[in-house]
């Protein structure tokens, strides 16, 4: 099963945050300040989305879209929550425990065996989103197939809170897939999507007529992956890839009105602001990290990002401040106005108190 949590950071603002605003439509991103506002819609209600708002859109233009629409902020850590009590009721249910975690929002589990204790694999996925969605209020949609990869299509066929099966038949698996887009593949994205229309192949029921010799020209050596995912054929295990392990930890600032380049004390103040929030997490966590990157858009958009590592790793703010601020410093350009800041830290590790000789006389 692949089971998929539906608008997750919007869910989460809505039935765990603000159960006032469940059926109304929400945006997680800044204020867009009656359409002057910075910044993107990090996510966006099943509401929302009825009125043409994506993620990445400007909060501006989701703004115009729909006035109505409720904004709010996000906070990372009530998703890593939410996420963690998914992933744990999912183990419950899996054959030996075994979650394969793709996302935060989204894993995989081995039913084989414990689907034969329900009449039907069907039945154990509308316990399981029952389940869910008591013990964390959040929909889910699940898919049911012989492999992953069926499995990942199968859940976006039906959303929010769908629950669709794909048989073990291989006749099934083909006729289910043959429909589709291309683009319906997980691994296809917009530009393989691209080149395969560009010479005519539109659904995957045109792949799986085809030979490998004959998607060579097109595909190159992903013919064979591609041919074999059309045709709904997957042998991959489901390993268990265990807890999640963050691996970054970083933190924006959009500017309301783009910031002149002389106005470096400003600009400094910000980056430290910035540190001193990633430094306080850091230690709220127990985590260290290598790796320090900034991030500069400027007023036309464009964007660079520049990463310093250390030999050991860290959770000194200090230092992470001053190598935030020399980054931005020899990498900025001193002519453009600064639409936004960021700064991340990365290669994170657990924080370990080294042992003393005295702890062991």
């Amino acid at each position: 099963m692949h089971i998929d949590m539906d608008a997750f950071f919007a869910s989460v603002e809505q039935y765990r945050n603000y159960p006032e605003l469940v059926g109304q439509p929400l945006c997680v991103g800044h204020d867009p300040k009656k359409g002057s506002g910075r910044g993107v819609v990090r996510a966006a209600s099943y509401e929302a989305r009825a009125y043409g708002i994506r993620s990445g859109m400007p909060v501006s233009r989701a703004y115009r879209l729909c006035p109505d629409a409720v904004f709010v902020s996000g906070e990372f850590s009530n998703y890593s929550l939410a996420s963690d009590e998914f992933m744990a009721i999912l183990s419950r249910y899996a054959d030996d425990s075994r979650v394969r975690r793709a996302s935060i929002d989204e894993a995989y589990i081995e039913v084989t065996f414990g689907v034969h204790d329900y009449d039907s694999p069907v039945e154990m996925a509308k316990e399981i989103q029952v389940v869910i969605k008591q013990e964390t209020s959040l929909p889910c949609s699940i898919g049911i197939a012989p492999n992953i990869s069926v499995a990942k299509v199968a859940t976006g066929t039906k959303k929010p809170m769908g629950i669709t099966m794909v048989g073990p038949d291989p006749k099934d698996v083909l006729n289910f897939l043959a429909p589709m887009d291309v683009q319906a593949l997980n691994g296809v994205g917009a530009k393989t999507a691209e080149r395969l229309k560009k010479h005519g192949i539109e659904t995957l029921s045109q792949i799986q007529k085809m030979t490998i010799t004959e998607l060579w020209p097109v595909m190159g050596k992903g013919s064979s992956w591609i041919h074999r995912r059309a045709s709904g054929i997957d042998d991959r295990p489901l390993i268990d890839n265990g807890p999640r392990i963050r691996k970054s930890i970083s933190k924006d600032r959009t500017f309301m009105v783009d910031v002149e380049p002389e106005s470096i004390g400003y600009l400094h103040e910000t980056i430290s602001g910035i540190c001193n929030r990633i430094a306080e997490k850091l230690k709220r966590k127990s985590l260290r990290f290598k790796t320090v990157t900034i991030k500069v858009r400027y007023g036309d958009y464009t964007t660079i990002q520049r990463s310093k590592s250390l030999p050991v790793s860290t959770d000194d703010g200090a230092l992470l401040e001053k190598l935030a601020l020399g980054l931005f410093d020899q990498e900025r350009d001193q002519t453009q106005n600064v639409r936004l800041l960021g700064v991340k830290v990365s290669s994170l590790s657990e924080d370990s108190q080294q042992a003393a000789i005295t702890d062991f006389l």
